[in-house]
């Protein structure tokens, strides 16, 4: 999942994540601006929804969660419990493409909205 090379901290346009996560076909390829909560490679509107045990799993959340594709380096400093945060990249749609048993990530088991991820900060 590559991010469109346009999409930068400058043009990304402010989107709130639950409602990309919810609408992901209104949203699709376009280059957006989340703030929320980052916890491993998923990323929530609310803290409360972030801390769930197994967030990345329960079913309840996959119209409110979007899947991140990081960088290897931006994979490697997740935070594993809820972070407030500000990630911006291109959004896209699992199910799109293809079968996720040949998928990796976060599309490799669900079929929800995702991250293209070009820039990710935590809260100060």
């Amino acid at each position: 999942m590559t991010p469109a090379k346009d999409c930068t901290a400058k043009t990304a346009r402010s989107a709130d994540p639950g409602v990309v996560a919810a609408n992901p076909a209104d949203f699709v390829g376009r280059c957006v601006k989340v703030r929320g909560f980052w916890r491993d490679f998923g990323f929530y509107p609310t803290h409360a929804e972030a801390g769930q045990p197994d967030a990345l799993s329960v079913s309840f959340l996959d119209t409110r969660r979007l899947g991140l594709y990081l960088s290897d380096a931006d994979l490697a400093r997740a935070p594993t419990g809820p972070s407030s945060a500000t990630a911006f990249g291109t959004v896209g749609v699992c199910a799109d493409l293809g079968d996720p048993a040949k998928l990796t990530g976060y599309c490799g088991f669900k079929h929800g909205a995702y991250l293209a991820v070009v820039g990710i900060q935590i809260a100060k």
